[in-house]
């Protein structure tokens, strides 16, 4: 993908994904964490989600090497059940290149149900030979 070509309010995906006890199993492994507090009350850990709808986004992008996910404020509006099927969306808000690192900064967002689940930005730093 061309990453210069990508203007602030260009959307980048927007699909329906579903999430399953394998994706969040899978992140708890990740992050080390055996406690089953989740589990019990049936809901996805919010930060399971966000890694989920990132990925979406980083794959949208083809993420080049190089890249470095430098930042992310994520706001969670309501939980997220085992099983449950998100509407999850990125677009781009921001697009700049600065000596040689291209900084692009992407809205993700998730819903259940026309619930907001998850708003969030997501900034990362790309060098500019990565793009070629």
């Amino acid at each position: 993908m061309d990453l210069a070509a990508l203007e602030p309010g260009y959307e980048l995906f927007s699909r329906r994904i579903t999430i399953t006890s394998d994706a969040i199993n899978s992140y708890l492994d990740a992050v080390d964490d055996h406690s089953d507090a989740y589990a019990i009350q049936g809901i996805a850990p919010p930060m399971a989600v966000a890694a989920l709808v990132m990925g979406e986004a980083l794959k949208a992008i083809q993420l080049p090497s190089g890249a470095v996910h430098t930042g992310q404020e994520l706001n969670f509006h309501a939980p997220i059940g085992v099983g449950s099927e998100v509407n999850c969306a990125a677009k781009v808000v921001q697009n700049s290149l600065r000596r040689g690192t291209r900084f692009l900064a992407l809205e993700i967002l998730a819903e259940v149900a026309s619930e907001r689940a998850l708003i969030g930005r997501v900034s990362l730093a790309i060098p500019e030979e990565s793009e070629k």
